[in-house]
């Protein structure tokens, strides 16, 4: 029963803290435009640089440093680190004077990228792994559901108060509320457990279930191609998420509506998510890649071919709906390690494709999306290189199940 407490303190520390600190990094699209009004003299893509080094932040933190540091820190002491990096990026951009600060302050929101959201809210749970039983492909799901809660939830309130009280305040009010939570998540989570009762508890997959080594799953083609397979299933869907908001203020949205199309979009993408995380044992991880794919390139297209010739909220609500189903590609990340190299290494893993991967992808997207936006002067072209990107990732996904190592290994 203790363990049980324990293992539902777990998940709600991780959900708070995932939360607060997705929904701070998940405003930049809102802002966007008040960049662009403050400093007219650069394109677009030049100011989602600050988006793209802070995605290349996150793609380094984790892949190369949050499996070490989880060695050395438990989650809850990360979290709290978290809020002391949330302090230092809204205030850079509190005072930022150039397109420079902008970068640097994207720069710490990348750690907290790396070190707060997908990857680290998994470790905080995984000791109670076998205290979930059945339950842990939900609880992954709420968990994980949690940090789009948190983007749908920043994405609304910002867009309503940059105009009462400008957008530098707003960015003090948004240090403030992540602090706040990445405290009260890590005075929720439980202490880590001892080494015996850890390996007592952490014989839910790692420990029962035969798997790769990390520098075995290095090895096999399986792991690159999902490593590039989910990148550009995220620059689909982050390429989306970082132009929308501006190309519907374009097509004569007001700040307002606008950000409340992403809010909806983010919104309704929980319940994506926690149907991914319920639905994977029934339809499969294939089913569960198509499930992340299709609907997230139909809203794309949609976007791209009919919207411009008819701007009306309904059909970007439509468009928006269509596009949430992008928010699976999380669950996609935790779903295919244990599939293709059991559960052995499923922490470092899982870090390098819920941080690396997705991370890369959304730190290429702005540039790429961006790039092309700014070369043929519209949004809708930007919109179908995204779509294409996130089609051909589900195929390069499709062919790393085909070659699935574990298949070997089980022989």
């Amino acid at each position: 029963m203790q363990n049980i407490s324990k293992a539902k303190r777990a998940a709600a520390g991780a959900c708070i803290a995932l939360f607060a600190n997705m929904g701070m990094n998940s405003v930049f699209t809102i802002f966007l435009a008040s960049f662009m009004a403050e400093w007219p003299d650069s394109s677009v893509a030049t100011i989602a640089l600050a988006a793209t080094f802070g995605c290349a932040m996150a793609f380094i933190c984790s892949t190369f440093f949050t499996g070490p540091l989880l060695k050395k820190l438990p989650p809850r002491v990360i979290f709290l680190l978290c809020g002391g990096l949330a302090v230092i990026y809204c205030g850079l951009y509190y005072a930022a004077s150039s397109v420079g600060m902008l970068i640097i302050a994207g720069l710490f929101g990348g750690m907290v990228l790396s070190f707060g959201v997908h990857a680290m809210g998994v470790a905080a749970i995984t000791p109670y792994f076998a205290d979930y039983g059945k339950k842990l492909s939900v609880i992954i799901g709420v968990v994980l559901a949690s940090a789009a809660l948190g983007a749908a939830v920043f994405s609304f309130v910002p867009g309503y108060l940059i105009p009462v009280m400008g957008w530098r305040n707003v960015f003090l009010v948004i240090g403030t509320a992540v602090t706040l939570c990445d405290i009260l998540a890590f005075l929720i989570i439980p202490k880590t457990p001892s080494a015996d009762a850890s390996a007592k508890n952490t014989a839910d997959p790692s420990a029962a279930l035969p798997g790769l080594s990390m520098k075995q799953a290095l090895r096999t083609p399986s792991f690159w191609l999902v490593f590039i397979g989910i990148l550009l299933m995220t620059i689909m869907y982050q390429g989306l998420c970082t132009y929308m908001p501006t190309f519907l203020q374009v097509c004569g949205m007001s700040t307002e509506t606008a950000s409340s199309m992403q809010g909806i979009m983010q919104l309704v993408g929980i319940i994506f998510i926690l149907a991914g995380g319920a639905l994977v044992n029934k339809i499969g991880v294939k089913g569960l890649i198509l499930f992340a794919a299709l609907p997230l390139a139909a809203g794309c297209l949609l976007f791209a071919l009919v919207f411009p010739s008819s701007p009306a909220v309904p059909l970007a609500v439509i468009c928006s709906v269509l596009c949430v189903s992008g928010g699976v590609i999380t669950n996609v990340c935790s779903a295919v390690t244990p599939v293709l190299f059991g559960a052995r290494s499923m922490n470092q893993i899982n870090s390098i494709y819920s941080g690396g991967a997705f991370w890369g992808g959304a730190a290429l997207a702005s540039q790429v999306v961006g790039r092309v936006v700014t070369a043929t002067e519209s949004y809708p072209y930007g919109f179908i290189t995204a779509a294409a990107a996130g089609v051909i990732g589900m195929f390069i996904l499709f062919a790393a199940l085909a070659a699935n190592p574990m298949k070997k290994l089980e022989k």
